[in-house]
């Protein structure tokens, strides 16, 4: 059987930096499908709508060596996840030679992804965690193009609180030096180090470009992406995907006035400087004396500008 074409791009990450939103800019594109355009939980647990972020490349990558640290996730997941759409798969896992295995994989992602492209030119897939396996991803797709946006730490570290305490894993509003350190040594480090390492291209840009000057990030992206651009058309992605759109929708904010900021909502309105309500200045350093010097080495490959 003829394999699909599978998906054109990847959005890999930042983790808590606006990658929901990215995938939604662009789903909203005539020429672009990506998603999961709206990637939510009910009260219930399971996600509202859609598949979800599907975890694709940092599952299989569990199975290589070395990769312990690296956010990936057992292929066992599949038996109970994203509606059961790779569950069938999961029992050739020993049965068959790791090779054959990824082909099965790789055959019915594809098939995911041209379901998902919806007759469009393009369809991407968005899973922050893909930071950690560029060159895994290269080796199924050679030269896929790959987008990535990079938030400043501590407004990721305030997001990543909140999206704590809507998933029940955290009580406490307070936020420590424990649990700021703990996220950076963790996560935000890890990203840094995973872009510094990659050889391949990336179109990186950050938060606060495409919050500040969104047109002009929107048609950086889209030239990159190689579709169609102008004025009105992003001025129409734009307005789908603002946040108030987004968070109408949103059935994990139940019982807020629609549009409002909720704690249990998937979305934020992701303030620039957000930050400066929640870390005391003490907190703040800690953070930037951190990571400023990977940042700084972060800027300078991908031709970044701070905003």
């Amino acid at each position: 059987m003829k394999n699909k074409r599978g998906p054109d791009f990847l959005i890999v990450g930042c983790e808590r930096s606006g990658t929901s939103w990215v995938a939604a800019l662009l789903n909203n594109h005539p020429e672009v499908a990506c998603f999961p355009a709206i990637a939510f939980l009910k009260e219930s647990g399971e996600y509202s709508s859609d598949f979800g972020e599907i975890h694709f490349f940092n599952t299989l990558a569990s199975l290589e060596p070395g990769n312990k640290d690296k956010f990936v996730r057992p292929i066992s997941n599949y038996l109970t996840t994203h509606h059961k759409y790779f569950a069938d798969l999961v029992p050739y896992e020993g049965e068959v030679s790791k090779k054959e295995l990824y082909d099965k994989f790789i055959q019915r992602y594809n098939e995911l992804c041209d379901s998902k492209r919806g007759g469009k030119k393009l369809v991407g897939e968005s899973t922050p965690a893909y930071i950690f396996h560029l060159d895994f991803i290269d080796s199924f797709y050679p030269g896929i193009r790959k987008l990535c946006i990079i938030r400043d730490p501590k407004d990721k570290i305030i997001s990543w609180h909140f999206n704590n305490i809507r998933k029940g894993r955290k009580t406490d509003m307070t936020i420590s030096d424990e649990f700021i350190l703990d996220y950076c040594r963790k996560r935000i480090t890890k990203e840094y180090d995973s872009l510094l390492a990659y050889k391949g291209k990336v179109h990186c840009f950050t938060y606060e470009r495409l919050t500040n000057n969104t047109k002009e990030a929107i048609s950086g992206i889209l030239k990159y992406l190689e579709v169609r651009i102008d004025e009105e058309l992003i001025e129409d992605m734009i307005n789908n995907a603002s946040f108030q759109k987004l968070n109408a929708i949103d059935s994990g904010a139940i019982g807020r006035t629609r549009g409002e900021e909720s704690t249990k909502s998937h979305y934020r309105k992701g303030i620039i400087g957000d930050w400066k309500n929640h870390l005391t200045i003490e907190q703040a350093k800690l953070v930037d004396n951190m990571l400023i010097n990977l940042r700084t080495k972060v800027f300078n490959k991908y031709k970044l500008m701070k905003e």
